[in-house]
C-alpha cells in the first residue's frame, strides 16, 4: 500500500534532471491508483502546483480512457448510460465533494416516492421540470459542466441531453418507461403512461409536445408524434452524442488541455460504445 506521507517528496522528484527518475516517480503515482486525487488535493508543496494539476488532469483522463472501454461488458442499456455518464461526471469535476452520481439519483428518486404525486412519468416530468425547477442552461449554454449531470442536478440546470438524461435514470429507477429521442437539434424524452407515449420537452420545464409543437422543432420535414419511435436511441447513441457535444464546448476554448481533452473524447466517440 503506498504511502500518502511520501507524496509531498515524490513531487519534488517529478523535475529531476534523470528521466530514469521521473519514470520511477511517476510509477509510484500510479500506485495509488484512483485514491491518487484524493491524497493530492488540497496538498501544498511550494512549486508544484503546476505538477500537481498535471497529475490531476492525467490521472482523470486514464481513468475515463479506461472505464469507456470497459462500457462494452456492462450489460442493460440504463446501467450502461449511467455508467457513462458517471465517467464523464468524475472526468469533468475537480472537486468530488459535490457528491456522486448515483447519490444524486438516488436522492432524487427517494424524494418522488415519499411526495403526494401520482406514481407514473408524466408526474415525475412534473416533480423534476417543475417542482425541483431543473430547466434549460440558457446562460453560457456551451459550458462543459452543462454535460456532467452531478452539476445538472445541483445547479438545476444543463443542456437538453442532460435533462433527459437525469429523467431517464431517475425514471428507471422507479421502474418508469423514458427514452431518448434524438431529434435533430433538439433532444426529447418519450415518456410512456396509459399505454401511450408521450413526447416531454425537458429544456424546457417539461412540458408535453403535441403534433403542432413538433412541427416547429423539426428544421426538415414535419415530424409527428408517431414518426418519434424511429428516432429512439439507446445508451451508446445518447453517449456519443454528449461526447460531441463536449468536443464542440471543449473546442470553443483557447486553452491547450482544454484542446487535448477534446481530442481525447474525439477518439472515444469515434470508437463508440457497443
Amino acid at each position: 500500500m503506498p504511502d500518502p506521507g511520501q507524496l509531498p517528496y515524490l513531487l519534488r522528484l517529478l523535475d529531476d534532471d534523470s528521466p530514469d527518475v521521473r519514470g520511477a516517480v511517476l510509477e509510484q503515482f500510479e500506485a495509488f491508483g484512483d485514491s491518487l486525487e484524493d491524497h493530492l488535493r488540497g496538498l501544498s508543496v511550494a512549486g508544484t502546483e503546476g505538477l500537481i494539476h498535471g497529475l490531476l488532469r492525467e490521472g482523470r483522463r486514464k481513468r475515463l480512457s479506461s472505464g469507456w472501454s470497459a462500457l462494452a461488458r456492462i450489460t442493460g442499456d440504463k446501467a450502461k448510460l449511467e455508467a457513462g455518464q458517471d465517467l464523464l461526471s468524475r472526468f469533468l469535476r475537480t472537486d468530488a465533494r459535490t457528491g456522486t452520481l448515483a447519490g444524486a439519483l438516488d436522492a432524487l428518486a427517494g424524494e418522488f416516492r415519499e411526495g403526494d404525486l401520482e406514481k407514473d412519468a408524466l408526474a415525475l416530468a412534473e416533480f423534476l421540470f417543475r417542482i425541483k425547477g431543473l430547466a434549460g442552461a440558457v446562460e453560457e449554454y456551451y459550458a462543459p459542466r452543462n454535460n456532467d449531470l452531478v452539476h445538472v442536478i445541483t445547479a438545476r440546470e444543463g443542456l437538453p441531453i442532460s435533462l433527459v438524461c437525469v429523467y431517464i435514470l431517475v425514471a428507471h429507477r422507479l421502474g418508469m418507461s423514458v427514452e431518448g429521442c434524438n431529434l435533430p437539434g433538439h433532444f426529447l424524452a418519450l415518456a410512456s403512461h396509459g399505454g401511450r407515449r408521450f413526447v416531454v420537452d425537458c429544456f424546457n420545464r417539461g412540458l408535453v409536445l403535441l403534433d403542432t409543437d413538433l412541427a416547429r422543432l423539426s428544421s426538415a420535414a414535419p415530424v409527428k408524434t408517431a414518426d418519434l419511435a424511429a428516432l429512439q436511441c439507446d445508451a451508446g447513441a445518447i453517449l456519443g452524442r454528449v461526447l460531441r457535444n463536449l468536443v464542440r464546448s471543449l473546442r470553443r476554448s483557447q486553452d491547450e488541455q482544454a484542446a487535448e481533452d477534446a481530442a481525447l473524447l474525439e477518439r472515444l466517440a469515434a470508437a463508440g460504445v457497443a
